[in-house]
């Protein structure tokens, strides 16, 4: 190379790396330089995607503060990591290098890889000649201090966080799987962690970003600004108005989003693809490294997972461990006259449950040993002395042969109330206790075999309908699963009972016929046993 190609190489090196003090995509390329030929400026080992694109221009807005709180959804291995939490921490503090920015993750030793990885940035020939004014004075794994005093610190979660003050606040996947995100305990540890060290480290003028995979309905970016979390006008009602929430699905097909990115959509001809994702126009979020043909493999092997990691979706539309064509519907003139019936309740009281529902409600066995769901369902929030009443006046209305619920909650909760309560109303319901699995997918496989044979009808026209079936198609990703619950109550008590039919078709089984001999002796039978349960429920 001669000395003129030189000269020229320098002085292009030069103007880029003064560029890209303002331009967060041109430091990415400038800090990973392509190996064979670290001084040219033009060659980079850092691909620049649609992806990197819009995830520099959001964290360029997040260091003027025209986004003060941003949460971002990306799959995994697509580059969100390596913009937000490597290269826009080490931007940042050489454009401000007395700002305090705060990085956390699930646990302190990845916390510390990303502080080493930051670390490296900025001790980097090519950081000095972007921002040759900035040195470090403390540069430890987990906190990098500037002689300006401004402080990168990285804390894992749980980290008290304690003299740390932060300007921005940057998290980065606050759950490292997926069994930490079916666990109540340890979203609610996110939560509180969230709350009281994240949101105390800031102040007024702070930046906080939230970037993860949605695992869960319930994980930190649901309940901060997704808009389809279900409690989002109660208990979260108002925070995702201060929220911007950017979802980057693996499989773009919005135009809008599209034309954001710089992507061309285009109709499927791969047999597979379009088996997997359907036959409208569309595109790999990062074509290069994850096709489309690579991601309908990804959604083939693993529909919930795919959904979560790659698409921001907890829940596939049609359900994973209930599947929405087993939740067939009923209208009002279509309930039969004469049903078995059988109620069951799961209530919420204790503390770990404050935040769910109690339900409570009766199911009624047709001849063919269809079950139907009845609309008069109790599904409320509600005291204990509350509770009774309404089962006490569901025993009066229904008359239900038993009555299904946890056994630990007759003996330690109100059991000795809801029995002074049914004596005194003269109701005679018998109260079978049930001990239930502490695996809640397990005790579901019960109604979950009814669901899939389609022996199962719900109410249309019941006000609550609706939001029982968004809960069981999202089961066991969502954020409540209380009717689950009820129904599980259901399908274990109806095992002791009946056995699930497979339907009209090919059933040689013979039918009583309403009115026959054989019907009013097996309802004479009934009634005597009912008579039965009256003189025992004194003793119960």
């Amino acid at each position: 190379m001669s000395n003129l190609e030189q000269q020229i190489k320098a002085a292009k090196r030069l103007l880029f790396a003064q560029e890209s003090r303002d331009d967060l995509l041109k430091f990415m390329k400038l800090t990973m330089p392509d190996v064979e030929d670290v001084e040219d400026a033009e060659r980079s080992a850092y691909e620049e995607t649609p992806v990197a694109r819009l995830l520099c221009q959001i964290m360029e807005k997040v260091e003027r503060r025209e986004l003060k709180r941003v949460a971002v959804t990306v799959g995994p291995q697509l580059g969100k990591s390596q913009v937000l939490s490597r290269g826009a921490p080490a931007w940042m503090s050489g454009r401000n290098p007395r700002l305090n920015i705060i990085l956390g993750t699930y646990n302190q030793p990845f916390a510390n890889e990303f502080g080493d990885a930051v670390r490296e940035i900025m001790s980097s020939p090519a950081y000095a000649q972007v921002f040759p004014d900035i040195e470090l004075r403390k540069a430890a794994a987990d906190l990098l201090i500037t002689t300006d005093n401004g402080r990168l610190a990285f804390v894992g979660r749980g980290g008290s966080g304690t003299g740390k003050p932060a300007d921005v606040f940057l998290v980065d996947d606050p759950l490292k799987d997926d069994k930490e995100a079916q666990s109540d305990a340890t979203r609610n540890e996110v939560w509180n962690w969230f709350n009281k060290v994240a949101l105390t480290r800031c102040h007024s003028r702070s930046a906080i970003v939230v970037v993860h995979t949605r695992w869960s309905q319930d994980d930190l970016i649901g309940r901060l600004c997704d808009p389809e979390h279900p409690e989002r006008n109660k208990r979260y009602a108002g925070i995702s108005d201060r929220w911007t929430y950017i979802n980057l699905p693996a499989v773009v097909d919005d135009p809008k989003l599209a034309k954001a990115l710089g992507l061309t959509l285009e109709m499927q001809t791969d047999p597979f693809v379009v088996s997997m994702f359907g036959s409208k126009p569309m595109s790999s979020l990062w074509p290069n490294r994850k096709d489309l043909i690579f991601l309908a493999e990804a959604k083939n092997q693993d529909q919930v997972g795919f959904g979560a990691l790659y698409m921001g979706q907890p829940t596939p539309e049609d359900g994973d461990y209930f599947k929405s064509d087993g939740l067939i519907e009923y209208d009002e003139h279509e309930l039969p006259k004469e049903l078995e019936i059988y109620a069951a309740s799961d209530h919420a009281t204790s503390t770990r449950q404050q935040a769910d529902y109690t339900v409570m409600g009766c199911v009624g066995v047709d001849e063919a040993g269809t079950l139907w769901v009845l609309p008069d369902l109790v599904w409320e929030r509600m005291a204990t002395d509350r509770t009774v009443e309404e089962m006490v006046a569901m025993m009066q209305r229904r008359q239900p042969n038993l009555w299904w619920m946890e056994s630990e909650l007759i003996s330690k909760s109100f059991g000795p109330f809801l029995r002074e309560r049914m004596m005194a109303n003269q109701v005679y319901t018998a109260i079978d206790e049930v001990t239930v699995s502490k695996d809640k997918q397990t005790r579901g496989r019960a109604i979950q075999g009814r669901l899939s044979m389609k022996t199962v009808r719900f109410p249309r026209f019941a006000p609550w309908w609706q939001e029982a079936r968004k809960q069981m198609l999202r089961f066991p990703n969502g954020t409540h699963d209380d009717f689950v619950d009820f129904m599980s109550h259901i399908g274990m008590g109806l095992l002791k009972q009946y056995r699930a039919s497979p339907g009209p078709a090919n059933d040689d089984r013979k039918v009583v016929r309403t009115g026959s001999i054989e019907w009013i002796l097996a309802k004479t039978k009934r009634e005597a046993e009912r008579g039965d349960r009256k003189k025992k429920v004194a003793g119960w």
